[in-house]
């Protein structure tokens, strides 16, 4: 059986989260018995992963967004004719003309090819609506025509998405239909054994506390939060209570911003800003690091559900973690906080009682992995995803 994981995600230090996620998945699917590859993007090509050797194909230079897409989408097309692929999975956000096109290439190579549409973030409309006022706030006429031009090809190809797409994959809101298309909502997930278990003894309680953030592109990571909530934490610290640090990695705008806030509030001595790490790296500063913070800023972009990339990776490493949306994590996870999704500053005073009862039970981080384990690695998550399909070939 053979699967193809057909996304527009380039090889850049921005997008590395994204793409190990579609490497993820694609793995998952190849540990289930499949012949799996994924597609991505690296300058003018097209690259087909995951064989024995990679296979890539040149679009245009000087291409504008647009012409991108469709010369991207072409060549995705003539790997699905040359693959005759049994499954094609293609990554999205909204409806598009680029994705049906790939998915009618799926069915006129192999008419009993299953195709899935995946939908990042559901519901999208909270995000889009940000968008257009970031645009309308910064006078930035061409990205607004661009977001503009999205919305537009989705309201267009949405309702013709059934004639060649059997299933959409959903992260976030649970759903179980939508554009008249069956849908599994499923979670964000990591290859575990890939992510190397923390080490979590030797953490002596009143210790000084050192937080890690990762940042992304996007301002659903709310770390002003934690900013603030430090500043607040300083002036009320009591006698003997711990310090506690920030460590930041990534650099982007989002990062940028984050960089002047902890100016403003005298925080400089407090936060650490590493930029990229890679995941050899991470895992240093997962055995350094007392907790870890996932997204804090949904309320930012309408969600009330996520389910974050890096929350599962923090949950493969064993870190404790904060979040601040509606998960599938249990209610009573000793190894996760959750606190209110709004803008209130981060309780660092609580976050210090949650982070000694975890020093104080190194049982904990075994068990932050072990449900990882369980719940988490990409094989258990795309099983389901095939299944919901009703595709063969499963061991």
């Amino acid at each position: 059986m053979k699967f193809l994981y057909a996304s527009f995600v380039t090889r850049t230090k921005q997008y590395a989260g994204i793409l190990k996620k579609v490497a993820g998945q694609t793995d998952g699917v190849a540990r289930l018995g499949w012949d799996a590859r994924y597609v991505c993007a690296d300058g003018n090509d097209v690259v087909l992963c995951g064989g024995e050797e990679p296979e890539s194909k040149t679009i245009a230079e000087g291409l504008r967004w647009r012409g991108r897409q469709a010369a991207t989408a072409e060549k995705i097309c003539e790997f699905i004719a040359e693959g005759r692929y049994d499954l094609v999975y293609i990554k999205g956000f909204l409806a598009n003309p680029y994705a049906l096109r790939i998915a009618d290439a799926a069915k006129s190579a192999n008419p009993r090819c299953r195709v899935i549409y995946e939908i990042a973030t559901y519901p999208y409309w909270g995000e889009y609506r940000r968008f257009f006022r970031v645009d309308w706030k910064r006078r930035d006429a061409r990205a607004f025509a661009g977001h503009l031009l999205e919305a537009a090809q989705h309201w267009a190809t949405a309702p013709r998405m059934k004639r060649s797409v059997d299933a959409l994959v959903v992260f976030g809101q649970p759903v179980e239909r939508l554009w008249g298309i069956p849908a599994v909502t499923i979670d964000n997930g990591v290859s575990v054994d890939r992510i190397e278990p923390r080490d979590s003894s030797g953490r002596m309680p009143g210790a000084a506390i050192r937080l890690l953030g990762v940042a992304g592109t996007s301002v659903a990571h709310g770390y002003d939060r934690v900013l603030d909530g430090l500043a607040q934490y300083r002036k009320a610290k009591p006698p003997g209570g711990p310090e506690v640090f920030f460590d930041l990695v990534g650099e982007n705008e989002t990062v940028r911003a984050l960089r002047a806030r902890t100016a403003e509030l005298g925080l400089e001595d407090a936060v650490s800003f590493l930029g990229y790490r890679d995941s050899g790296e991470l895992a240093l500063l997962y055995n350094r690091c007392d907790a870890a913070v996932s997204s804090l800023g949904v309320y930012r972009i309408g969600l009330k559900w996520l389910s974050p990339l890096k929350s599962r990776e923090y949950c493969a490493a064993g870190i404790p973690f904060l979040y601040a949306y509606e998960d599938t994590l249990p209610g009573n996870a000793t190894f996760a906080m959750k606190i209110p999704n709004d803008p209130s500053p981060v309780d660092i005073a609580a976050v210090v009682r949650f982070v000694e009862r975890c020093r104080g039970n190194p049982a904990v981080s075994r068990r932050e992995r072990q449900y990882a384990e369980e719940h988490f690695d990409w094989k258990i998550i795309m099983k389901r995803v095939l299944l919901f399909v009703g595709a063969a070939g499963l061991e």
